[in-house]
C-alpha cells in the first residue's frame, strides 16, 4: 500500500490545543480509546516498511531550520536503512546488533551498539511489537484533512524526545513529530508508504567503502 500526504505543522498545533479545551464525555472517553487500540494494533503489526520522507527542523518559534530529503527501510527485528539524499548525502543503517552512519563527503564510518543509538527515539517503538503503552502515556487528539493524530508521552525521562506526535492515514504511517526539551521539532512526513513488504536480510549488511576510515566497535 502506498500513500502521500500533504502536512501543515500548524494542524498539529491546533489538534493539541483542541483536546485540551474538550470535555471529557464518556462516548470522547470510548473513542479515543478505540483510536488508542487502533494505533497499538498498526504498531504492533508493522514488520517491514519503506518509505520515501521529507524531515525539517524548527526552532522553538517555529521557524524551519533545516530540512533534508531521503528513504527509509525497516525490517523487524533492529534492521533499518535511512538514507539522506538531499542537501548533503548520508546513510545510516542498522544490522540487527550495530548501527554504521556512513558520510561520504567526510569518507567517513562511524559505528555504535545499536542500543545505544536507537535507545529513547522513535525507531525503538517502530523496531519493536512491545505495547507502545508500555514506555507511553498515548492520547488521541482526533482526524484532520483524512490524518488520525496520536500524541505519545514518555514513561521515563530516558528519552531524547519530551513528546512524540504520530499521523496514521488509513492503513500507513503519514508523519511523525519530535519534540524535545530545547523546544525544538523535527518533522518526519514520509510518503509513498509501502507496509509489509519483503525485504532480504542481505540488504542490511552494510560493507565500508574501500578508503573509508571507520571509527568504533570496529577500529
Amino acid at each position: 500500500m502506498t500513500t502521500s500526504c500533504s502536512i501543515n505543522r500548524t494542524t498539529i498545533l491546533v489538534l493539541v490545543c483542541a483536546t485540551l479545551c474538550s470535555s471529557l464525555f464518556s462516548a470522547f472517553v470510548r473513542a479515543d480509546d478505540a483510536a488508542v487500540a487502533t494505533l497499538e494494533q498498526f504498531i504492533q503489526s508493522l514488520e517491514a516498511f519503506e518509505a520515501t520522507f521529507e524531515q525539517t527542523l524548527y526552532s522553538e518559534t517555529g521557524e524551519a531550520l533545516k530540512s533534508s530529503t531521503g528513504s527509509i527501510q525497516l525490517k523487524r527485528p533492529a534492521r533499518f536503512i535511512w538514507t539522506y539524499a538531499e542537501p548533503e548525502p548520508q546513510q545510516i543503517v542498522a544490522d540487527g546488533t550495530r548501527v554504521w552512519l556512513y558520510d561520504p563527503d567526510l569518507e567517513q564510518v562511524t559505528v555504535n551498539e545499536i542500543d545505544d543509538r536507537i535507545n529513547g527515539t522513535p525507531l525503538q517503538f517502530l523496531m519493536s511489537a512491545d505495547p507502545l503503552s508500555q514506555g507511553f502515556k498515548i492520547e488521541s487528539l482526533g482526524k484532520t484533512e483524512g490524518i488520525d493524530w496520536f500524541a505519545l508521552e514518555p514513561l521515563t525521562e530516558a528519552s531524547d524526545f519530551e513528546q512524540v506526535f504520530i499521523g496514521l492515514q488509513g492503513n500507513a504511517l503519514a508523519a511523525m513529530e519530535l519534540r524535545d526539551s530545547f523546544g525544538q521539532a523535527t518533522q518526519i512526513v514520509l510518503d509513498n508508504f509501502s507496509k509489509d513488504v519483503d525485504l532480504d536480510d542481505s540488504i542490511f549488511d552494510f560493507v565500508v567503502p574501500e578508503g573509508v576510515d571507520v571509527i568504533g566497535l570496529d577500529e
